[in-house]
């Protein structure tokens, strides 16, 4: 598969994509972007534990001769291991999913103003 294709160029887009939001998000132009940026990040999340379970269902199918080298204990162990913190990896990333959820629920409430309100005059000689 060419690297202009497929899911190798499409983890190095998002990668991409994920490194220019780290950058923007230092400064929002309006308050109420951090809401619909949240719920961007949740959906994200979810594609981004499916990936990851996907990637499990690779490695866990990978076979000697025809994806790995055999007779490679070696390699055979790292399949394994990525399989297994594969797993791990797609239960985290789904509690995340879930955490940015409630997140973004919580900011859903909010009455986000897009210019702050004028500070109350005060009557002339209280000070």
């Amino acid at each position: 598969m060419s690297e202009t294709n497929g899911p190798r160029r499409a983890a190095q887009q998002m990668q991409e994509a994920a490194r220019y939001l780290a950058r923007a998000t230092r400064n929002l132009d309006a308050p109420s972007d951090s809401h619909e940026i949240l719920r961007s990040l949740t959906e994200t999340q979810g594609s981004i534990a499916q990936a990851i379970r996907e990637l499990a269902a690779w490695h866990r199918a990978a076979a000697a001769g025809t994806h790995y080298s055999r007779p490679h204990n070696e390699s055979a162990r790292g399949v394994m291991t990525a399989v297994a913190e594969l797993d791990i990896a797609a239960q985290e990333a789904d509690a995340l999913q879930e955490t940015l959820n409630r997140a973004h629920g919580g900011s859903s409430v909010v009455n986000w103003m897009e210019e702050p309100e004028p500070e109350p005059e005060t009557p002339a000689g209280d000070d």
